[in-house]
């Protein structure tokens, strides 16, 4: 059988098509997505742009005061973003952590940290203390006045914090405390402060000694011995510039130089900036009013012209005419038509027309010219007036720049005299470091050597923990006695209102606290099954036991954010802090003294350096925290079952 080749060549010629659109239509089919995959794009797509937008909202607070303290600028009144500051450094930084507040606090950084960080953990341990002991009633024991006593603590809840300021003024400037005692407390509390940061670094210490499988690293008693020893190295060094810097030849020799020397470059900063301020806003007025003599001069010779050119006018329709013709091109072309001079004068002398003829009209005219020209003399001597006024501060501006060159040079000079004579001072005390530091090293060996000697008289554990013990307590007295001396000024009167003390305010943050702690312990507390303590109190742990083995542990969420909140509270709270302590140099607290950074106290001009970096300070111990409690505040524990 044959076959015809054109009826071969016509088949293939029509299946080529359908073979070449298929891989389209797959394609097709491929890339059609439903509108539920659409519409969950699109949602994804919003979603990530809202929080780009809720990211750069959070973020822009804090580039914004990183980029402050790290530019060397000192703009006064910041305006712009500056990511990248030039010659960015960490001066501000350095300056807060070693000198005096010199605007209004004769203090340094370490008190209004201390007097911060007694406020903030005293107001801590007031609050979980007594908030507890009160939630754990509310929530185990039925008593008369339970549901209103709760009920009472919701409304203080809804009270504004300030709302509270007058009552606690009154009645804690009613109460008298001795001075000694309301000085000793915060002394003794730096004391007892060090002493807990011992304790935790010598457990810290312990534990990393021992080889621990289930732990990443393992430093070794080897490893543990030399981070010691050079955090023992670092102390030493860091207390002893720290005694260095209130001894009166530091004060004398360094820190008076120092000051005066900055004194003088602020007050030349300050009046540079006004000046600077001033010239712009006198060469602002003196090219406006020139501006304006100009358009003066400009209407005066419009007005000249077209007086002349209407001169030879006899017609008034002819006038009358003309005088509309200019008055419509002056509106189209003025900015401001109820400001321009010519308008207001061509809209005053075509009426005049109609009511006094072409005489009328044409004295009206030369009337508008001479007012226009009087006009014109006013704004050319204001004009003279305003530009020698701007060259006059342009003169003072070079004088005032003069001298702040002058004093940047003798910041440059002299003050890096003073600091070469304190850096030559501190380097000849090395050797005393080292060997204080080496003396710490043996007395850590005899301590050893002791404890190795008596291994077969008394339990090692047991001996290092009384030593421990003592060195807590000797701390705790030398410390404290010594901060005590430095709080106890000549003229200090035996008793004070305790509105003026450090003890006086924790106590107001306290109960300021304790409506929220007591609420939010007690429905934590509710959840618990009482079963739990039943069976604590069945093994013979008491109720005492019960609440610290049971209660405790399973609450330890619930005592995070109470903890959390009351620290920030006494750590941030400014308002009845400077109501209760105004006056009170040596109490203040540094959010006291970042409010006088930001012309809180009516020095001018504000430091934005400063207050950028004593901010960035302030925020580190409240982050630190968050992140000490992160795993209990977001995870949180789990409350265990019953079996039954």
């Amino acid at each position: 059988m044959s076959t015809n080749p054109n009826i071969i060549q016509s088949s293939a010629s029509q299946a080529a098509p359908l073979s070449s659109t298929k891989p389209v239509e797959e394609s097709r089919v491929r890339f059609n997505l439903s509108p539920h995959v659409r519409g969950m794009i699109i949602r994804q797509i919003l979603l990530q742009l809202f929080l780009l937008f809720i990211t750069a909202t959070v973020l822009f607070p804090v580039l914004w005061i990183v980029s402050m303290a790290i530019d060397p600028r000192g703009i006064t009144r910041p305006t712009d973003l500056n990511l990248f500051p030039p010659n960015a450094n960490l001066d501000a930084f350095n300056v807060i952590l070693t000198q005096q507040f010199s605007n209004v606090l004769p203090v340094y950084f370490g008190d209004l940290l201390l007097n911060s960080l007694f406020v903030a953990l005293g107001v801590s341990l007031a609050t979980v203390t007594m908030g507890a002991s009160a939630a754990y009633a509310f929530s185990r024991f039925h008593f008369i006045g339970r549901q209103a006593g709760m009920l009472g603590f919701i409304v203080l809840l809804m009270l504004p914090s300030t709302g509270t300021l007058i009552p606690l003024f009154i009645l804690f400037s009613s109460v008298q405390v001795n001075s000694t005692l309301a000085a000793a407390v915060p002394s003794f509390f730096v004391g007892a402060l060090i002493a807990a940061v011992v304790f935790v670094a010598y457990n810290l210490a312990r534990n990393w000694s021992k080889i621990d499988p289930d732990r990443w690293f393992n430093p070794g008693p080897i490893g543990v011995t030399i981070v010691v020893a050079v955090v023992m190295l670092i102390a030493i060094l860091i207390t002893f510039f720290a005694i260095f810097q209130r001894t009166e030849i530091y004060e004398t020799t360094i820190a008076a130089p120092l000051a005066e020397i900055q004194s003088e470059y602020d007050e030349a900063k300050a009046d540079y900036d006004r000046r600077v301020q001033s010239v712009q806003q006198r060469q602002g007025t003196a090219l406006r009013r020139e501006r304006r003599a100009e358009e003066a001069v400009t209407v005066q010779s419009y007005l000249t012209n077209l007086r002349d050119r209407l001169a030879t006018v006899e017609s008034p329709e002819e006038i009358r005419a003309i005088m509309n013709s200019e008055l419509e091109t002056r509106l189209e072309e003025a900015e401001d038509p109820e400001d321009d001079i010519a308008v207001q004068a061509l809209q005053t002398a075509l009426p005049i027309l109609d009511s006094g003829g072409v005489a009328g009209f044409r004295a009206g005219l030369d009337s508008a010219v001479q007012q226009v020209t009087d006009e014109v003399a006013s704004a050319q001597d204001d004009a003279a007036t305003a530009r020698a006024n701007a060259d006059e501060a342009a003169a003072n501006l070079v004088t005032s720049e003069t001298t702040l060159a002058a004093a940047q040079q003798r910041v440059d000079q002299e003050a890096a005299g003073v600091l070469t004579l304190r850096d030559d001072t501190l380097l000849r005390a090395i050797p005393y470091v080292v060997l204080t530091w080496i003396a710490g090293l043996a007395g850590a060996a005899v301590v050893w050597v002791i404890v190795r000697l008596l291994k077969n008289v008394i339990e090692p554990k047991a001996l290092v923990n009384i030593l421990l013990y003592a060195l807590m307590a000797a701390l705790i007295l030398g410390i404290g006695l010594t901060a005590l001396q430095s709080r106890m000024t000549p003229n200090m009167p035996t008793t004070q209102a305790l509105r003026t003390t450090l003890l006086g305010l924790a106590i107001a943050f306290a109960s300021g606290g304790l409506p929220f702690a007591i609420w939010n312990l007690k429905g934590y507390f509710d959840t618990i099954p009482k079963e739990l303590e039943e069976a604590a109190l069945i093994d013979g742990a008491g109720l005492f036991g019960t609440f610290i083995r049971v209660m405790i542990p399973l609450s330890l969420p619930a005592f995070a954010i109470v903890i959390l909140f009351a620290f920030m509270q006494g750590w941030t709270e400014f308002i009845l802090s400077w109501v209760f302590l105004t006056g009170q140099t040596q109490n203040y607290t540094l959010a006291m003294a970042l409010a006088t950074l930001t012309n809180g106290a009516n020095q001018a001009p504000p430091d934005m350096q400063k207050f950028a970096a004593l901010s960035i300070l302030i925020s580190l111990p409240v982050i630190i925290l968050f992140f000490a409690f992160q795993r209990w505040i977001v995870g949180g524990l789990s409350l265990g079952g019953v079996k039954g």
